[in-house]
């Protein structure tokens, strides 16, 4: 089983980092898994130029020479693609936005990259991530993956006070089951 995580976030060890960290967990106890970590951050990934080229080409390659290409060589055969990301503006990172929007190359082959995978969406946040959650859910239709989500709100509204979710027990728990089951799920 293979197991590709897209970390979104520009700083380590947040809380989108700590609960694809459980999630990853809860999949290792299923069985052999490979996971491939990706910090978008500390990539070079340029933004998509709109060339349309990925239409075009034979393959549907992407004519930008970057590391976006060391997760092209893997979502073929991931069985499950993590999109860890906190919530910034009400949206997901810069970072994972130029990923996703770079993702184009893959749409020209949705049976390939897409159809029946199992797609998680760890978002973290102190007021909205409806946003991301939208998207996910306007292109499921099409593309056929199977979409889970977990979310986290980081801030106490009463006392304004954020909270890192290391100290949310039920949290880290249901990231733990998620990847669990859905590594169970994968295996059989």
């Amino acid at each position: 089983m293979r197991v590709v995580v897209l970390h979104g976030s520009p700083r380590r060890g947040g809380n989108s980092d700590t609960l694809a960290e459980q999630f990853v967990t809860g999949v290792r106890k299923t069985g052999d898994v490979e996971v491939l970590d990706f910090i978008l951050n500390d990539m070079n990934i340029r933004p998509c130029q709109g060339c349309e080229s990925c239409m075009t080409s034979e393959g549907h390659k992407c004519v930008i020479d970057d590391d976006m290409h060391q997760i092209y060589s893997v979502f073929a055969d991931a069985n499950i693609v993590v999109w860890a990301t906190p919530m910034y503006w009400g949206y997901m990172t810069a970072q994972m936005k130029i990923a996703l929007d770079r993702m184009e190359a893959l749409a020209m082959d949705p049976e390939k990259y897409w159809v029946d995978k199992e797609f998680v969406a760890i978002l973290t946040y102190r007021h909205h991530y409806q946003s991301t959650i939208g998207f996910f859910e306007r292109v499921q239709d099409f593309f056929r993956f199977k979409f889970n989500s977990i979310l986290y709100c980081s801030k106490n509204e009463a006392s304004h006070e954020d909270f890192h979710v290391s100290t949310d027990k039920e949290k880290l728990d249901e990231a733990f089951v998620l990847g669990e089951r859905l590594g169970i799920k994968v295996i059989v």
